[in-house]
């Protein structure tokens, strides 16, 4: 007896176009192919950056950039906006050779050229929404992994990793997720005052159940921008997960976070190493001690080489300039042969605000966490001022 396949749900689709006709016409389509979900507003790509500056991004984009005058920057501005593993369709009405070429290195999964036609349209949409899911997959832009390491423990690699989180959801806009490895003491739910649930070990431990809804029941989130994903497991339950498990969440993560953000239990078990393994950024987080010193060299050397889309940072925390016992960012670089990225100052008045400071609106001008903004802005690729730099040491003289 023949089997009927219970029909899947389509993923949402909104399209953005400037003229009626072309709207008209991808309707049609949309119809036509039984897209249910699918939404067709009028504008172009500024109307999509402003619109989904507010709205969350759907799986599939159609986007008009026939009246923008550069639109690969248009572009890049509304990937930032949108979420990684949005797939895009752009219409425009320039015949170029260049422009294609440019686009699809963007990511774009097609390029027509107006006046639109229904049949083209269909088979382009078609080819982008029921293609398989390997090229859909490597179409789609996919988020950056930040992985979070101390060097000892008590250094401020929580604190750290939360607050970088914190900016760059709340004041960089962009979706994050913020994952504790820690299932056994992690405080990152407990830092936003979140009750911790079973999430992380539930999709490790069963990562063929993993996909979008599946996950979304597994979050929790502390704003619209920023989730947390964490267990909290009895101390007697020794977990161990297979590398497998963290790829599969992972590979889902990045499709729908800009950044996932990884704070790695200074043990450093094996899952801990992949995960850094698969970080686009490695952050160290160390205090200014012998202990220090050699345990962020022993980590350096298990890590292996920095490269320009695996970039290892060392972040030098609670530092205090000038007192005896205390080694000088130059003894790190001495003896570690690379770069302090970073200098966080210690400081008491700064560490009694922190304990009166809202955990999800924190306090913008707080000095601790325009040091931390300063990691945000070498992540995102931003130049920091010379005049920025000579404040640090400032900082000291107050």
């Amino acid at each position: 007896m023949a089997t009927t396949k219970k029909k899947e749900k389509l993923k949402k689709l909104i399209a953005i176009l400037e003229d009626q006709g072309d709207i008209d016409i991808v309707k049609k389509v949309l119809k036509g192919i039984d897209i249910e979900s699918g939404e067709v507003l009028q504008g172009g790509i500024r109307e999509a950056i402003k619109y989904f500056g507010q709205n969350r991004s759907p799986e599939y984009l159609i986007i008009d950039i026939s009246k923008s005058d550069l639109p690969i920057s248009d572009l890049l501005k509304l990937s930032e906006i949108c979420e990684p593993g949005v797939n895009v369709l752009a219409i425009g009405n320039r015949n170029d050779v260049v422009l294609y070429r440019d686009l699809i290195k963007l990511g774009i999964h097609d390029y027509l050229i107006k006046p639109l036609f229904a049949d083209i349209v269909s088979r382009s949409l078609k080819n982008m929404v029921f293609g398989s899911e390997g090229e859909k997959i490597s179409q789609a832009k996919s988020g950056k992994i930040i992985t979070l390491l101390g060097a000892r423990g008590g250094v401020g690699t929580s604190y750290i990793a939360n607050t970088l989180a914190s900016i760059m959801a709340i004041e960089r806009s962009r979706r994050v997720i913020l994952v504790d490895l820690d299932i056994h003491f992690g405080t990152t739910a407990l830092y936003f005052n979140l009750r911790s649930n079973d999430g992380l070990n539930t999709a490790l431990e069963d990562p063929e159940r993993i996909d979008q809804l599946f996950l979304e029941r597994l979050f929790n989130s502390v704003n619209e921008r920023l989730y947390v994903l964490s267990s909290e497991i009895p101390l007697d339950d020794r977990k161990s997960y297979t590398n497998t498990s963290l790829e599969q969440l992972l590979s889902y993560l990045t499709k729908l976070f800009h950044y996932v953000m990884i704070d790695i239990p200074h043990n450093f078990n094996e899952i801990g190493k992949y995960a850094m393994d698969q970080s686009n950024v490695r952050l160290v987080i160390t205090e200014a001690s012998l202990a220090g010193l050699r345990d962020s060299g022993r980590i350096f050397n298990a890590l292996g080489e920095d490269r320009l889309d695996h970039r290892l940072m060392l972040v030098l925390n609670k530092y205090i300039k000038n007192l005896k016992g205390v080694l000088n960012p130059e003894d790190f670089e001495g003896a570690l042969k690379r770069e302090v990225n970073h200098i966080i100052p210690y400081n008491e008045s700064v560490i009694t605000e922190l304990a009166e400071i809202n955990k999800v609106t924190f306090e913008a001008k707080s000095p601790l966490i325009s040091y931390v903004r300063k990691i945000a802005d070498d992540i995102q690729g931003l130049k920091t001022t010379k005049e920025e730099e000579k404040s640090f040491w400032g900082f000291f003289k107050k």
